[in-house]
């Protein structure tokens, strides 16, 4: 798929060795869709380089690997997953291991929910597993579990955090440690969770106040700077002793899903956010073993070299199983998809990519009109 890229102001993570898997909680002047680089390559702290450990540690690689390629947290309950845990070496292609400097780097680069941290005598170092896509797409399909691709949705995220400092937004002046969590969260989970500037222009278009009251509104006007995929709105406060709430919306162009999640500690609270986002964006996003067949036309076709373009991003999609040209006029090409998923899904994802302008849809027809803007 046609990578894009995103102009950054400012990275707020710490360093760490998934660097390439993707720049997840930046701040941003202009967001597009994220590839994905690295979906399908975990890491994982390890005791030993024995083959017992190394068992252990690709059992729990391969369950950060379904998670991030599922979207879904459930899925352990799944009996087809539970079996392909047992044996983790069926699916990888390689693994390798690596010394790092301290142990809350390792766990920065990818979080292990539910693990606790290594002892101090513990030996510092990592096993990288990458594994087998084409594998992964197999055991999420006979768990008749989602399968999502790597070109994700940017998701602009406008939070108003209340702790024992006072409330703040979160942005490029005043970065926090809830941020530096959602970050791993988000890392780990593969959801491209972006902040805004949070400077004058911010301001001006909307308050704190607005955001703590989830002006959505106000909210997606002043969104309109950065063109992001989709608006996440999100306020959290501890109600009591050891108990932090969170209420977010999630939405687009006017349409909205809100809800509201728990935690413990801050750290719990960004863990489920990110998880119902997985979730949410999964839904729309993850393609299923459902059948479609498009009818797909498209103008501004002037050139041989637009047609091969035009003919390489369709059948790059994660979803489209083929892709046959049925009809070539003067500027315009129409082609036959067989995919997999949801007409509604091949939309979104076009959407992201921004370089098929939608004219017009049949539903009745499955069939579809577009313009090439390369």
């Amino acid at each position: 798929m046609f990578k894009k890229s995103i102009p950054v102001r400012r990275v707020i993570a710490a360093k760490s060795s998934l660097t390439l898997l993707v720049l997840l909680l930046v701040v941003a002047q202009k967001l597009d869709a994220v590839t994905l680089e690295n979906l399908y390559q975990a890491e994982v702290l390890s005791e030993s380089q024995s083959d017992a450990q190394r068992r252990i540690d690709a059992s729990e690689g391969l369950s950060q690997v379904l998670m991030r390629v599922s979207g879904r947290s459930d899925i352990l309950q799944n009996p087809v997953i539970v079996a392909a845990l047992k044996t983790p070496e069926q699916y990888y292609s390689e693994f390798s291991y690596a010394r790092v400097e301290a142990v809350n780097d390792a766990a920065a680069a990818l979080p292990q929910p539910g693990l606790d941290p290594l002892p101090a005598e513990t030996p510092r170092q990592v096993m990288r597993i990458r594994f087998a896509p084409s594998l992964i797409a197999k055991i999420l399909r006979e768990a008749d579990l989602p399968v999502w691709g790597s070109n994700r949705p940017s998701v602009l995220s406008w939070m108003a955090i209340d702790d024992e400092s006072g409330r703040q937004v979160l942005g490029e002046a005043n970065p926090s440690l809830f941020a530096k969590t959602l970050n791993q969260a988000a890392r780990a989970r593969g959801v491209p969770l972006l902040l805004p500037l949070w400077d004058l222009e911010d301001s001006r278009g909307v308050s704190s106040s607005e955001i703590w009251g989830r002006f959505l509104g106000r909210i997606e006007a002043a969104s309109k700077r950065y063109s992001p995929d989709k608006i996440l709105v999100f306020r959290a406060e501890s109600e009591f002793s050891n108990q932090w709430r969170g209420d977010w919306s999630l939405g687009e162009g006017g349409q909205w899903r809100s809800g509201t999640v728990y935690g413990e500690s801050q750290a719990q609270l960004a863990t489920a956010l990110v998880g119902v986002l997985a979730s949410v964006l999964s839904e729309q996003y993850a393609v299923t073993s459902t059948r479609s067949e498009v009818r797909l036309t498209v103008e501004g076709i002037t050139e041989i070299q637009d047609y091969a373009e035009v003919s390489r991003y369709l059948e790059g999609l994660t979803q489209v199983m083929s892709v046959q040209p049925v009809r070539i006029l003067t500027d315009m090409v129409e082609f036959k998809l067989r995919s997999e998923g949801e007409v509604q899904q091949i939309i979104d994802v076009i959407a992201l990519d921004r370089k098929l302008t939608l004219l017009r849809l049949d539903e009745s027809s499955s069939t579809l009109w577009y313009r090439w803007t390369p």
